[in-house]
């Protein structure tokens, strides 16, 4: 006789290679993060890429081919020219906070620093001080590996601009015929989204980031370049990243005088106010339902697992997530319905 209170679970061979496989697959994502990334930045820009590209062959008539290439050339460019205007100029303001953050703590009493010398700091410091600890061959080795994801972020991103709707007949491709539909689904959702945020978080950082140089600059606070590019990163962190821009600015103010200090703070309330009344509302309206707990998560997340691609896919991969839990819950709720 059979004891009632006793059950046997049953676990077939097919449930457990599946279980096998599932794992198999996460350790094979995490073991190659990084390719992951790149084909995920990849889809990014090729979707942040793509108003422009159909501007060009839709408008201008000119081919999308041709048009995927004039786009990523003068993104690149504008990119480069950037960089060797500005990085002298952050260079040597970097180099003045860091002599005067030095300074400012070693006067507390109790509190010694050794003296840092980066009056003169340049490119060539920069790399002293970057390879002090590690052997010339892990440095060569790590810019070898950064070039060869810089160059393939850009192939992916070319082969997906260049056929219209590229991202969707990738996945057509890799997908079982019975995750088709729905990860279609989900991807365009995801891919209205990641345009909307791509193009505001643009607007939004740009002009956080004058907003602030130019108001720092005025007001008479050091490093001001230092501070427009800290707030214009930041400000892809919800809540958090203004707080510690504007914390950032009133240290440095302070150091020099508590009333300007005070001035920097006014100056960030009235920003603020100003982007989250007038500015947010125009460039992103409602399009954009991602929690800031969300997008926070995500990018500790991110740079935990993967560094600073990490940081760059968190939230895009924030985004994604939602999306497919909005979707999830859309299904139960039809099938409890019908």
């Amino acid at each position: 006789m059979i004891n009632p209170s006793t059950r046997h679970i049953e676990i077939h061979w097919a449930t457990l290679w599946r279980i096998f496989i599932f794992i198999a697959f996460v350790a094979l994502l995490y073991f190659a993060r990084s390719a992951f990334a790149v084909l995920v930045l990849g889809v990014v820009i090729s979707l942040g890429i793509e108003p422009l590209v159909e501007f060009l062959s839709e408008k201008l008539k000119i081919g999308r081919t041709l048009g995927v290439l004039a786009v990523l050339v003068f993104v690149l460019s504008v990119i480069a020219i950037s960089l060797y205007l500005v990085v002298p100029v952050v260079l040597r303001e970097v180099g003045g906070f860091i002599v005067h953050l030095t300074k400012t703590i070693s006067s507390i009493p109790g509190i010694t620093i050794p003296e840092v010398n980066v009056q003169n700091l340049g490119l060539d410091g920069i790399l002293n001080i970057v390879g002090s600890g590690e052997p010339i061959s892990g440095i060569i080795s790590g810019t070898f590996k950064a070039l060869v994801l810089f160059f393939g972020t850009i192939v992916i991103t070319l082969y997906l601009s260049i056929q219209k709707e590229g991202a969707e007949k990738m996945l057509r491709v890799v997908l079982p015929a019975a995750y088709e539909r729905p990860t279609l689904a989900v991807f365009e959702g995801f891919k209205k989204k990641m345009r909307r945020w791509l193009g505001t978080q643009v607007v939004l950082s740009i002009f956080i980031g004058l907003s602030v140089w130019l108001g720092m600059w005025l007001i008479g606070v050091r490093y001001p370049l230092v501070l427009g590019l800290v707030a214009a990163i930041l400000e892809v962190v919800p809540i958090i990243g203004p707080i510690v821009a504007g914390a950032s600015a009133f240290f440095i103010a302070s150091t020099d005088s508590l009333g300007l200090g005070l001035y920097v703070i006014l100056f960030f309330l009235v920003l603020q106010q100003f982007e989250n009344h007038v500015l947010v509302p125009l460039v992103m309206g409602k399009s954009m339902r991602v929690h800031p707990v969300v997008v926070v998560v995500s990018l500790l997340v991110g740079g935990e697992i993967a560094g600073f691609i990490g940081v760059l896919l968190s939230v895009p991969i924030a985004v994604l997530a939602q999306e497919i839990f909005d979707h999830v819950a859309a299904r139960k709720e039809q099938g409890t319905v019908s």
